[in-house]
Order: structure tokens, then C-alpha cells, then sequence
């Protein structure tokens, strides 16, 4: 698993530590619910089929009842993750299929915003980010304002 923290509404996932944390809070979820939970993560807005899941959790030679093991998971992790399966946040149910896992990431570019204001650090405008940036970069704003308008 690849050694690197995914953040989503309230949530860490800290695939590093094998750790989900609302805030800075750790979340009790069991080992396969959470393997379930990273592989969906990482999988994010990707259709997951049932046997996908199946081979990533148990692999083919575990003889489970994995249709049960699946459905037990899927359950954990809405619990944890406090999602309603008929009005999913996060997981959403593909009937017959799989799971997609759905909000937004920080892995995603629009979550930037989304999770400075969920952890209520400060608020920034994507204007006032844009013009430090180009402060940084010792671009003085007024110099661009073109608003679009190609230069000649």
C-alpha cells in the first residue's frame, strides 16, 4: 500500500499507519472493512465489482463465505464512516455490480477548499490564492489583468 495520508469530508486515511481518524480522532475500524475502505479510496469514483473486492481482500485460495464477508465490510465502514446507504456521502451501491466510492478527495483538485473549511483552519478565495501565488513568484497582479484577452 503506498505509504501516503487521502483525506475526504472529516476523514483521514492514513494508508501509512492502517488508520482512519475523523479530525484528529482515530476511527475503530477492523483490519478488513479498513483494507476494504483503502482499496475503494484508491479506486475513488471507480466501479468496484463484487469479485474485485473479493481478490483484493481474500485473494482466491480462502475458502470464506465471501459473499457475507463483503456484505459484513461494507456494513463496518458505513457505520464508521456514519454514511446511509440509500442517500450515500461515500459509498454508493452499484445493484448487482459493486460499490463506487464517491466524495470528493484530496487527492481530488476540488477538495482543496472543501477541507480547509471542514477543519476550520482558515478560509481562502480561489482569488486571494491565486494572487499569492503569484506573489511568490514575485508576479505583481496588476501587471495581469487581461481578464483572458490574449496579449499581442
Amino acid at each position: 500500500m503506498p505509504q501516503r495520508k487521502i483525506r475526504f469530508a472529516e476523514f483521514e486515511l492514513d494508508f501509512g499507519r492502517f488508520q482512519l481518524a475523523r479530525g484528529v480522532n482515530p476511527v475503530r475500524l477492523e483490519g478488513v472493512p479498513l483494507q476494504l475502505l483503502m482499496f475503494l479510496v484508491e479506486n475513488r469514483g471507480k466501479l468496484v465489482t463484487r469479485e474485485q473486492i473479493a481478490d483484493e481482500l481474500w485473494g482466491r485460495d480462502v475458502f470464506v463465505d465471501i459473499e457475507q464477508g463483503i456484505n459484513t465490510a461494507i456494513r463496518k465502514v458505513r457505520i464508521a464512516l456514519n454514511d446511509d446507504s440509500s442517500q450515500p456521502q461515500y459509498l454508493q451501491t452499484v445493484v448487482g455490480r459493486g460499490y463506487r466510492f464517491v466524495a470528493p478527495t484530496s487527492a481530488d483538485p476540488e477538495i482543496a477548499a472543501h477541507s480547509l473549511e471542514n477543519h476550520d483552519a482558515f478560509t481562502i478565495t480561489a482569488e486571494e490564492f491565486g494572487q499569492a501565488i503569484m506573489a511568490a513568484a514575485g508576479v505583481h497582479p496588476e501587471d495581469h489583468k487581461s481578464h483572458g484577452k490574449v496579449r499581442g
